[in-house]
């Protein structure tokens, strides 16, 4: 007999009389992985693509820690909180920006409409500063001790 194969969203490693806590330590331990590993690849390749992949997995974390904030010290988990959150912005800042060039690219080329190259130049300018900004929060996040608390607390 064969094992169905398990969907992107099952977690193995729970079990079905885990308690919640016990599973919100699991979940928000493979997210957070998933977010530092997804983080390494961007450093390794800054592109729109590896950007989008960090969004999702601040996201994923995010939304998972509103879900088990009662089982966390309130305080710490809430300083770890805000760092996501803050995470998320910068990100969505520069990911704004990406898209908001497709757009445009998209409107020249379907619909030929002219948009001086100086737009262009004010947008990249805008974007650079933004992803400097978000590497520069992103490599504080990974040596934080925010995180290092964190992870104890859910290992």
């Amino acid at each position: 007999m064969t094992m169905a194969k398990p969907k992107k969203w099952e977690i193995s490693d729970i079990k079905k009389r885990a308690t919640v806590c016990s599973a919100a330590k699991i979940i928000l331990r493979i997210r957070l992985d998933f977010l530092v590993k997804a983080i390494e690849i961007y450093f390794e390749n800054k592109n729109m693509e590896n950007l989008h992949n960090v969004r999702i997995a601040l996201r994923r974390v995010r939304y998972n820690m509103e879900l088990f904030i009662v089982c966390f010290e309130r305080k710490l988990f809430l300083r770890f909180y805000k760092k996501i959150e803050n995470l998320q912005n910068h990100s969505g800042f520069v990911r704004d920006l990406d898209m908001f060039k497709k757009n445009m690219n998209e409107l020249i080329t379907n619909e030929n409409v002219r948009i001086s190259k100086t737009i262009f130049s004010k947008v990249d300018k805008k974007r650079k500063n933004l992803e400097n900004s978000l590497e520069l929060v992103l490599m504080k996040f990974l040596l934080s001790k925010s995180l290092k608390e964190f992870y104890k607390q859910i290992t």
